[in-house]
């Protein structure tokens, strides 16, 4: 196969999006927003059948602060991070091939062999190729044409270097 090639740009909503997914896929973050889910629900309970005489103010913040707190922190520093990261908004050429996969942006170029690849993962609306357990590549599956994302997942699938969940061919 030669180079497979791809152009993309990721759009604001595109990365509050990514970061709303990459926050929430976590076992331990969707168990702390159900913690305020139920704090909430039991401070309302409490409430209404007259247990209590007054709001439990303490249970109320905490219930709040986790179920709207932290997903607005998540939304307001992503939009901030695609502001002032300019890399992130640029369009972006990825090529693939057998040994490497290339990035080229307006202000910089990046240039990976598969082996330095942590995983390469898909889900409805991405492809994310994982440099580290923690950093992904964000590539937006509309910009895959059908053949090309067939092709992608034949090209990850032969490499020896990254953990592959994408989706079968």
């Amino acid at each position: 196969m030669d180079k497979l090639t791809l152009s993309t740009q990721l759009s604001e909503q595109d990365f509050i999006k990514a970061n709303f997914y990459l926050y929430f896929k976590k076992w331990n973050s969707r168990f702390i927003f159900g913690i305020g889910i139920l704090a909430l629900l039991s401070v309302l309970f409490l409430y209404v059948t007259g247990a209590l005489n007054e709001i439990p103010w303490i249970g109320l913040a905490f219930g709040l602060y986790f179920t709207v707190g932290i997903p607005g922190h998540i939304y307001y520093a992503a939009k901030k991070g695609y502001k002032t990261n300019k890399r992130v908004s640029e369009p972006l050429l990825y090529q693939f091939d057998q040994d490497n996969f290339q990035i080229t942006g307006e202000s910089f170029e990046s240039r990976l062999s598969w082996d330095k690849v942590y995983s390469v993962t898909e889900t409805k609306s991405w492809v994310l190729i994982w440099l580290t357990p923690q950093v992904a590549n964000i590539v937006p599956k509309r910009d895959f044409s059908p053949e090309q994302l067939r092709l992608f997942k034949a090209l990850v699938k032969e490499q020896k270097g990254p953990k592959n969940k994408l989706k079968p061919v």
